[in-house]
């Protein structure tokens, strides 16, 4: 009996000392929210910049995080900055309205005004919708909607009469229609998420390469601030896609994956 109770005394210490080491990094990171908000609030936006860097360095990642320090930095005129971690705060919470906004604000200071190639509607709808919830949304999207198609075949399978078997056997069709494609909208955001597939370029003014090489041919000059898509890597070198279609090789530390 007492092997037991120190058993569970043990189990018992073990679970407090977890409980009090959360309640701990929990108040650390409300400090450290509230001396950030202090700091900008009184237009020291340096020191909350470096707050906000430390929360970052502690794992406290989030869109929110990332949105405050996009506005530090647009304070300070950094504005590459600015735009790197506004994207960053994007691609975490796509629905972000006063994100997006300030990235066009920043965008619009930026040196490099590339034409987007145009693309058929149906395919610019496609990504829209994609890009309108995160992936944790679209997984609770799919979740509800899998529950409603639970509810359809219970329908299906237990109503006395045809009408509601057909009502049940058609919006479960339906319903199984958007689960299939929430949970796909879902993998896609992820993936977004952890490939990061996406920089900004950091240095004033960068020569892109016809290859992987400094004496590769120069093809043209982008600007700190400019969006690319990393095709793929290669030592020290980087393969990049512009939004007007244009490609070639850059060093890696002239960017940096949103």
């Amino acid at each position: 009996m007492d092997y037991i109770d120190r058993r569970s005394m043990k189990k018992i210490w073990w679970i407090w000392l977890f409980m009090m080491g959360a309640l701990s990094t929990l108040a650390a990171a409300e400090d450290l929210t509230q001396q950030a908000e202090k700091e900008y609030r009184q237009g020291k936006y340096l020191e909350a910049a470096d707050t906000y860097k430390k929360m970052l360095t502690e794992g406290q990642e989030s869109a929110q995080l990332y949105y405050n320090l996009g506005n530090c930095y647009y304070k300070l005129g950094e504005n590459t900055q600015a735009i790197l971690n506004y994207e960053r705060a994007l691609l975490l919470n796509p629905g972000d309205r006063d994100a997006r906004y300030n990235l066009q604000m920043a965008q619009s200071q930026a040196v490099d005004k590339i034409e987007v190639l145009p693309e058929v509607f149906i395919v610019r709808w496609y990504k829209s919708l994609v890009a309108y919830f995160s992936a944790d949304q679209w997984a609770y999207i799919s979740i509800a909607f899998f529950i409603l198609f639970l509810g359809m075949v219970a329908l299906f399978f237990y109503s006395s009469t045809a009408a509601l078997k057909k009502t049940g056997f058609t919006l479960g069709i339906v319903i199984l229609f958007f689960t299939v494609f929430s949970v796909i909208f879902s993998v896609k955001q992820y993936r977004r998420i952890t490939e990061r597939d996406y920089a900004i370029v950091l240095t004033p003014s960068v020569t892109v390469k016809g290859a992987p090489d400094n004496s590769g041919t120069s093809l043209f000059v982008i600007h700190e601030g400019l969006k690319v898509k990393i095709i793929e890597s290669l030592g020290e070198w980087v393969n990049i896609r512009l939004e007007d279609g244009n490609e070639g090789w850059v060093a890696k530390r002239d960017i940096e994956r949103i």
